[in-house]
């Protein structure tokens, strides 16, 4: 068993309190299933992936058991579909992703990253033609998640690609009208993912990994609002240096106990171990928000004054907790302020507290960018298009990852309600200002250049 003292000490210290793995990803090299038929391609890529990922279901079972810590979603991820299947046309791709779908099912898992492709320097071929995929694919499967990597900070950003993705994003979720667009939803669009960050939804296996390895995401919120609450309960008027260190301590916990987690797992699937990312993202668990860790600070409301201020608190103190506890951390790291998965965001939204604008603000201050907002389905391309391309720049201007999912949802307007099956909250079609007004800008087309 791959273990030490410490990581049974910290074990021990939290088995009575709510935590929990958030995701067990594991990742498959499938650079080598590369062919020019179709049919051996899907075909390699489907018995590679059933080979390699047949027991991680029972393997993560027996490890949750082990240890008494629930592992709440299996992840696949595979190297980048658009080297993988290089010559294909967008409808040999549906049938790709519809692989990766059957695979994922076979072997249990929740979901398959990878269908993805890199486009932050220029859009190839093949990357156009996974673009143009991208509604059949996402509408027609369930389990596979889709990523696109659009700038860095060292190579501008790629507004060509931007402008495709923005028209893509619409298109699927007309494909998905039925059920409010969702296939939008499973469309992530990256910027500065230098190392392919397998924590993500629809993420790939970056570079630089092995054939195969397990890396292990763990959501701290509920540790860190336990600790908040025993601490202000001594001092309700401990200053911030104070709940930045409480913070701190809960999240070395509870890496520490991920990293045994994630490690056992490796080692029973005679896999590498990879990284441990520690997220605040919200969860099924009253109150387990991020909202909730504002409250404690002292902000009241979501997008007030100072919300911007709280957050880069609690980024810097979950980053600085998972450093001193692991060498593997690292991963993304971030603040999920995933509108339709956190209930204090989505009631936000319905008492019209949260504004379009609040939320880009705070996404810009300490998440990791917008995620899963619904947005009107009348949202007009070039919109959409400067909607991301604002998240993008400041990621990039800023030398920091970030990953939007964005719904524009078909025949509902702002003000309407939207519900989706398998989120935990209803929320409510958030207005844009500004809409059109952007339309010679994002057709100006080209690169932004990179920052310097």
């Amino acid at each position: 068993m791959a273990h030490n003292d410490s990581f049974f000490s910290a074990l021990q210290q939290l088995r009575q309190l709510p935590l929990d793995v958030r995701t067990i990803t594991l990742g498959i090299n499938v650079s080598d299933c590369h062919n020019h038929s179709l049919h051996t391609l899907c075909e390699s890529l489907y018995q590679r992936i059933i080979s390699k990922a047949e027991r991680l279901t029972s393997v993560c079972g027996e490890v949750s058991s082990l240890f008494g810590v629930p592992i709440m979603q299996r992840r696949i991820v595979v190297t980048p579909i658009d080297r993988v299947a290089q010559g294909f046309v967008a409808t040999d791709l549906v049938n790709v992703a519809k692989t990766l779908e059957g695979a994922a099912a076979q072997v249990r898992v929740d979901r398959i990253g990878g269908y993805a492709a890199d486009v932050q320097h220029g859009i190839s071929s093949s990357a156009r033609e996974m673009i143009a995929s991208l509604p059949a694919a996402l509408s027609q499967t369930v389990r596979v998640r889709a990523a696109m990597h659009v700038g860095t900070t060292e190579s501008g950003v790629n507004m060509d690609a931007i402008a495709l993705l923005a028209d893509a994003l619409k298109q699927t979720a007309q494909a998905d009208a039925e059920r409010n667009g969702d296939a939008a939803a499973k469309l992530v669009i990256l910027a500065n993912n230098a190392t392919g960050h397998p924590h993500l939804t629809g993420a790939c296996l970056g570079d630089g990994w092995g054939d195969l390895v397990v890396h292990v995401g763990i959501g701290a919120a509920s540790l860190i609002r336990h600790a908040l609450v025993e601490r202000l309960a001594q001092d309700p008027k401990a200053p911030l240096h104070e709940l930045a260190a409480e913070i701190q301590t809960a999240v070395f916990q509870s890496t520490r106990t991920a990293e045994l987690v994630g490690r056992e797992i490796a080692s029973r699937l005679g896999a590498d171990f990879g990284s441990v990312d520690v997220s605040l993202a919200p969860t099924r668990r009253p109150d387990d928000s991020v909202a909730a860790l504002l409250t404690l600070l002292g902000i009241e409301q979501v997008g007030a004054p100072g919300t911007a201020t709280a957050l880069t608190l609690i980024l810097n103190a979950v980053r600085a907790g998972a450093a001193f506890a692991s060498c593997a951390a690292g991963g993304y790291s971030r603040i999920m302020l995933s509108v339709l998965e956190d209930s204090s965001l989505a009631a936000a939204t319905k008492s019209k507290e949260l504004t379009f604008d609040q939320l880009c603000m705070a996404a810009n201050a300490g998440s990791g960018g917008l995620d899963l907002v619904s947005l009107p389905g009348d949202t007009d391309v070039a919109t959409l298009a400067a909607i991301i391309s604002d998240q993008v720049s400041f990621a990039v201007l800023n030398h920091r990852p970030v990953a939007i999912r964005i719904i524009p949802v078909p025949g509902k307007r702002a003000g309407d309600g939207v519900t989706y099956a398998g989120m935990m909250n209803d929320a409510v079609i958030l207005p844009i200002r500004g809409t059109g007004l952007s339309k010679s800008f994002i057709e100006r087309g080209g690169r932004l250049p990179p920052v310097r």
